[in-house]
């Protein structure tokens, strides 16, 4: 088929009525517990890397291999292929496979005898929860109205911060009290569950039924030119570029924090767990609950609202988190974990609802999934791995506090991605018209 002929077919799902407002609701919870799952399996490995490594005797640069590339890269290479699907076909069923996957082999993380089979156990985590963001937001989208999706995807993005908190304080709590082989069996278990109920439970929208000003959605373009089109738009481009620096920044520092904590302070793993997770989790949610819902109300004026706010509270987020890897005490390390979690919780859900705003219906999975890609790889894939290596590099020279310098390191990525934010917004109605003009 030519480049830039349109495909005549795509299997659609059977109609489904404009969704009623207590069941989108309760799609919404069913997302917010699968996304709660999905965090606290892969937080898990951050939250015990400590006791990880003393268990396999290996360096901080395999650690940062095993909670980064070893997660990420198969993350990455399966989301795209993945949304591919989810913007044809049924959405729930891939999300629903997809927390079966990442559920078993979290289990198996735990039965894992050496450090070779661990690392291919988050291989597999990385599979299933390459199935869950990208289609979940695409969903969400058929379910509530465009200026109520910020809000919506606030919601969901609670079960960063309760999965997160929960990996972080119950893991530690957990393995404090068995073994963290044992915490790792036990996060798995819920997962299938959550899996067999939203194949029961959870309905298929009609692609597109909230969108306004849509009429007939035409079928899916080659990936080529999905491809060219997106990034020839500069509002989505420099969404992308901002993902790159902002995930290098922000999901280097998550995943690093607790042992940072451990190390400068000298310590215990729960201690560390419980004062990194808690102000996480308390700020996290008043940070992202805000944002979803300063989105909603100044973006029915301004429809670069999300971005001007996105950048606002990254840039806050990496000035106040630098600072934080200098203190000198734990009290107050431990203080301003409250602001840098308030700033920096929000810029991905202001980010993600612009990006279903920016995105035609068909495609929202597809260029979500290539904007997660920036994510990812640049997070878990470059940040998380320069830590480690940095960290092995100067430990000689700087002992404990060779994580200070690592982790400042990556969060600079923080600012320039700010102001591609910024600059997004600056286009983002132009880039909505466009693509709206070319695939709907």
């Amino acid at each position: 088929m030519p480049q830039n002929q349109i495909e005549p077919h795509v299997r659609r799902p059977a109609p489904l009525a404009t969704p009623k407002r207590g069941y989108a609701w309760f799609v919404l919870v069913m997302m917010l517990l699968l996304y709660f799952i999905n965090y606290a399996d892969r937080t898990l490995a951050n939250a015990l890397l400590e006791k990880i490594k003393d268990t396999y005797q290996v360096s901080d640069t395999y650690m940062g291999f095993v909670i980064g590339p070893a997660f990420a890269f198969i993350y990455c290479l399966a989301a795209i292929p993945i949304a591919r699907f989810a913007d044809r076909y049924n959405r729930v069923h891939i999300i629903a496979m997809g927390a079966l996957i990442w559920s078993a082999f979290t289990m198996m993380s735990g039965l894992a005898q050496n450090p070779a089979t661990f690392a291919l156990s988050r291989f597999g985590v990385g599979i299933g929860e390459a199935a869950f963001l990208a289609p979940a937001y695409s969903l969400l989208s058929d379910y509530f109205l465009p200026k109520k999706r910020a809000f919506a995807f606030a919601i969901m993005n609670l079960g960063v911060y309760f999965g997160g908190a929960f990996g972080n304080i119950g893991g530690t709590a957990i393995a404090a009290h068995y073994d963290w082989q044992t915490t790792f069996l036990w996060l798995g278990g819920p997962g299938i569950l959550l899996a067999a109920l939203t194949v029961l439970l959870v309905k298929e929208p009609e692609r597109g039924c909230l969108d306004v000003g849509v009429g007939n959605v035409r079928p899916q373009p080659d990936f080529k030119r999905v491809y060219t089109m997106l990034m020839g738009t500069p509002a989505f481009k420099y969404l992308t570029i901002a993902a790159f620096f902002g995930g290098f920044s922000t999901i280097a520092f998550g995943s690093w924090a607790i042992a940072m904590f451990e190390r400068i302070f000298d310590i215990s793993n729960q201690s560390a767990g419980a004062r990194y997770g808690t102000g996480a989790l308390l700020a996290g949610m008043v940070g992202v609950l805000l944002m979803g819902f300063l989105c909603d109300l100044f973006s029915k004026k301004d429809v670069r609202a999300p971005y001007i706010l996105s950048a606002l509270g990254l840039f806050g987020f990496t000035v106040i988190a630098i600072g934080m890897c200098f203190s000198q005490n734990v009290e107050m390390a431990s203080a301003l974990v409250y602001p840098a979690s308030i700033l920096g919780a929000g810029w991905v859900v202001a980010v993600q609802a612009a990006l279903q705003d920016l995105l035609p219906a068909q495609l929202r999975a597809t260029g979500t999934s290539i904007w997660a890609f920036a994510l990812t790889f640049a997070g878990l894939v470059l940040g998380v791995l320069v830590v480690g290596w940095v960290n092995d590099y100067l430990s000689a020279a700087y002992g404990a506090d060779a994580i200070r310098y690592s982790m400042s390191l990556t969060l600079l990525g923080g600012i320039p991605a700010a102001w591609y934010i910024y600059r997004a917004g600056k286009t983002a109605e132009l880039g909505q018209r466009a693509l709206s003009k070319s695939f709907t």
